[in-house]
């Protein structure tokens, strides 16, 4: 007696179907991994108990190009903290350009590789941009052996007694200026740079200087 031929029939339907389940989950693997993005992760907080991101003193720099990873997440996120602190992160469940307004903090999300740098989540502070022309003063106080303080603020064109200032083993201060909108970002740097020094791009202008609180410099816009 020959084999049921609905019985082979049956059999090799299943072996058939078998093989394009494997191939759906293979493809939605792939899919999955290669939607993955690179972000920067980083913190500029000092106090930060978590050491996650890891703390980078350049994470406050407008155009930061530092530590990145794939995190395996869908999107990008920056998060500006009123204390003036940046943390730049990984994010997922955001569409690109979406604002969270959480307390004591403003945080924007992009998808793209690397996507979160260039911004201080302008779009979400509502913020304007305009052509500026900006001239810088520097001023000098006294140094520090060991340590630098710095004054340490977004959004500042001026400094005054209520300014945060930060403390850590900074190799310069550096005052930043947004060229398209004047906004003024001020921290510490772990670059050393000749004091004075000032350095232009397409969207910033940043100057440093070596002396304890020397970045509260007069802004004229």
């Amino acid at each position: 007696v020959g084999p049921n031929p609905v019985l082979v029939y049956t059999m090799e339907l299943y072996g058939v179907l078998r093989f394009i389940n494997v191939v759906l989950v293979l493809t939605t693997t792939v899919v999955q991994f290669t939607t993955a993005e690179i972000c920067y992760g980083c913190t500029d907080d000092p106090d930060d108990s978590d050491n996650f991101p890891p703390y980078d003193a350049e994470c406050a720099q407008y155009d930061y190009r530092g530590h990145a990873n794939d995190w395996g997440s869908d999107g990008c996120s920056i998060k500006v903290y009123d204390n003036g602190y940046i943390t730049r992160m990984y994010a997922s469940g955001h569409e690109d350009g979406d604002c969270v307004y959480g307390s004591g903090y403003t945080e924007c999300f992009c998808t793209g590789v690397c996507c979160n740098t260039d911004s201080f989540c302008e779009h979400c502070t509502g913020l304007t941009t305009e052509d500026t022309t900006v001239t810088i003063t520097t001023s000098s106080s006294t140094t520090s052996p060991a340590t630098l303080k710095c004054y340490e603020c977004i959004n500042c064109d001026n400094v005054d007694d209520a300014t945060p200032v930060i403390e850590g083993e900074y190799m310069s201060c550096v005052t930043t200026i947004m060229l398209e909108s004047g906004e003024v970002i001020r921290g510490g740097s772990s670059e050393e740079h000749p004091d004075g020094e000032c350095s232009q791009n397409a969207a910033t202008l940043s100057c440093w200087c070596s002396k304890d609180i020397c970045n509260g410099n007069t802004i004229d816009l």
